[in-house]
């Protein structure tokens, strides 16, 4: 503040000139926030640096009036406020500074037909080194705010940063690293869908960060945060990066019942059991002839339909049908991926009811008893407490007559 002061002469001008300095850093957040951010998501950005000019605001009147009504003031507030004012600086200025990181290092790709540049391996490179040098300018901003200008006070507060640092490691350091490697693999980046082992849900992969990932759940529609530590130590399944040119292959199991055999030869046994099994046949070949010519799902069409029967099992027939998804594409958006990938299944999953009707096709869960008509039993005589020794003697005399005999 002295240096300010002794450039404009004045300690109201002074208080003035950091006054409007916040002022345009309050409506100037948003819109730098955003230009240099590639359309991500900066509401947390713009509210910090919101709430951080506003409290250097208040800081700055209240300093001012405490110089005009206390002579022995040293003005504690303003320096408290202009400490605010290396921290949000580097805020903006790390903005700036990865945004033309990653133009330069960073990776070029379309997603929802826009071009934007994602982070690699060499951007989070520079990035963590651009973030080292901004820690040290802050903190050695802070030293010359606060007049801690000897060699044992300067000495002292890296010390207990780099203590903290040390100590705190096992925290944020495997993250980081973590990170790094996710991002030299090239196995996931913004964008892609994925699935988690142990995990029904897909996600998208929003943006992977210097501590954890933000992954989009295209089911719930909701962000979910993930550890890059926890995230690099399961399976992980990547949708958008095919294996071959034919897409992703999907199965669906059915359970089909067995058919009812009523013959006693086994030629006419093997006839209806050819029978049944043309019609399960016709079934999902007429499903497959209707997606094919349906242009409503995203089934690759250069690929067939296959199905099989993969499992004999105590009381159903399992089929497998499996088909082939076009490439899913890179994107943001829940709702593309959703009806990409749910949308087609829900779409094979009604045409093979409809067809299971058609062709007479059982699709329900077998009957696992079958109840055969008995003969009723005739109740017995119902008796008084008190005719039950009288009944009880003549069951005793009739079995002594039966043993006599």
């Amino acid at each position: 503040m002295e240096l300010v002061e002794s450039l404009v002469g004045s300690q109201l001008l002074a208080h003035a000139l950091v006054a409007l300095l916040n002022i345009i850093l309050i409506l100037a957040a948003g819109p730098i926030s955003k230009a240099f951010n590639d359309g991500r998501n900066t509401d947390f950005q713009q509210g910090l640096l919101r709430v951080m000019a506003y409290m250097l605001l208040v800081l700055t009147v209240a300093d001012l009036v405490l110089v005009w009504l206390l002579p022995g003031y040293h003005q504690f507030f303003i320096r408290l406020g202009l400490s605010l004012v290396p921290v949000y600086g580097a805020i903006f200025a790390f903005n700036i500074i990865s945004h033309f990181i990653r133009q330069r290092f960073g990776l070029e790709r379309k997603i929802d037909d826009k071009l934007v540049y994602l982070d690699s391996y060499n951007s989070r490179l520079m990035e963590l080194f651009a973030v080292v040098v901004l820690v040290l300018v802050v903190i050695y901003a802070l030293i010359k705010i606060w007049g801690l200008d000897s060699l044992l006070e300067t000495t002292g507060i890296f010390g207990l940063i780099f203590a903290f640092m040390a100590l705190t490691n096992q925290i944020w350091a495997p993250d980081i690293y973590y990170g790094m490697v996710i991002l030299n693999s090239d196995m996931m980046s913004d964008g892609d869908t994925v699935r988690l082992e142990g995990d029904p849900n897909i996600y998208i992969i929003n943006k992977v960060t210097f501590i954890y990932t933000i992954l989009l759940n295209i089911q719930n529609n909701h962000r979910s945060l993930i550890r890059n530590s926890k995230l690099i130590n399961m399976t992980v399944e990547n949708l958008t990066k095919r294996a071959s040119i034919d897409g992703l292959r999907e199965a669906l199991t059915y359970n089909i019942g067995y058919p009812e055999t009523q013959a006693s030869d086994s030629e006419a046994r093997t006839q209806e059991l050819q029978k049944h099994s043309r019609r399960i046949e016709a079934m999902f070949t007429a499903v497959a002839e209707a997606l094919n010519d349906n242009e409503n799902n995203r089934i690759n069409a250069n690929c067939e339909f296959e199905w099989a029967l993969t499992n004999a099992g105590d009381y159903a027939l399992t089929y497998t049908l499996w088909y082939y998804l076009e490439a899913i594409p890179n994107t943001k958006v829940t709702r593309t991926v959703r009806q990409h990938l749910l949308g087609t299944r829900f779409m094979i999953n009604q045409k093979v009811f409809e067809e299971s009707i058609a062709h007479g096709v059982d699709l329900s869960t077998p009957i696992l008893v079958e109840q055969t008509e008995k003969h009723s039993r005739r109740p017995l005589p119902a008796s008084t407490p008190t005719q039950r020794p009288q009944q009880q003697k003549k069951q005793d005399g009739d079995s002594g007559n039966g043993q006599r005999e």
